[in-house]
């Protein structure tokens, strides 16, 4: 299965747990000599009355989103051709989903606990909606214990 692998995606919400697991992700990459995809997805949570107000917020997610994409690409993955980054905007789980499809990626690596660190993430949770939905496999990663 892994000589298979050659595109990855790794969501990245900023957490330790998906720090950990993009330096997993990226190692695993090197090892098949394929590429890598970092994404973060920015959620939208408002409600039409609140929607302009939310567009000028998320806007500026984005923006800091994609400042510190580019900074991790260049500080900790040397800055590498093989690493494309993107920030989406919408429901993390179906915009995932969505992002593999269009570019053919053969597995996800992502952490089982999220930015909230709860185990209760993994159960219905983006984690959970892309295990079942995605159009590849998905690698699940553990926090290791210390």
């Amino acid at each position: 299965m892994i000589q298979n692998v050659k595109k990855v995606l790794a969501p990245l919400d900023f957490s330790e747990h998906s720090a950990e697991a993009l330096r997993n992700a990226w190692e695993l990459t090197r090892d098949v000599n394929g590429e890598m995809h970092i994404v973060h997805v920015v959620g939208q949570h408002f409600t039409i009355v609140e929607r302009s107000r939310e567009l000028a917020r998320e806007t500026a997610m984005e923006e800091q989103a994609e400042e510190e994409l580019a900074r991790l690409k260049k500080d900790e993955l040397g800055d590498s051709d093989k690493v494309s980054t993107a920030v989406l905007v919408g429901p993390p789980a179906a915009k995932l989903v969505e992002y593999a499809k269009q570019n053919d990626i053969d597995l996800i690596v992502l952490p089982a606990f999220g930015h909230s660190g709860s185990e209760y993430a993994l159960i219905g949770g983006v984690t959970e909606k892309l295990v079942r939905n995605a159009p590849c496999s998905v690698l699940v990663l553990k926090p290791r214990r210390g």
